[in-house]
């Protein structure tokens, strides 16, 4: 199986998406420290990677399939080293999905 991936750059205050590989990528904070982004349709993500772009902690991504969201949304949660969760980070997200 071949993949190919959508990248999302998300920034806080207010939480936008900067930078994105596909358009009408869009992201929205659930609540505090808990985002969704959202790719367009065709991007089924099976997995993905983020990482906090200039900021210390730590970063959760979970494709929407496996945490009861829709295949082309992933659920993010910034948190501190305490593992706390933390709001107003900016971060980076990969996900992989299935090239057609």
């Amino acid at each position: 199986m071949n993949f190919r991936t959508a990248v999302a750059v998300i920034a806080p205050s207010p939480i936008r998406v900067v930078a994105a590989s596909d358009f009408g990528t869009t992201v929205s904070e659930k609540q505090f420290g808990n985002y969704i982004v959202t790719f367009p349709a065709h991007v089924t993500v099976l997995g993905c990677v983020a990482t906090q772009n200039n900021s210390v902690g730590t970063v959760t991504a979970v494709p929407g399939s496996n945490s009861g969201l829709k295949p082309n949304e992933v659920s993010v949660s910034t948190l501190s080293l305490s593992n706390e969760v933390v709001g107003g980070l900016d971060f980076t997200l990969v996900a992989f999905y299935p090239a057609s």
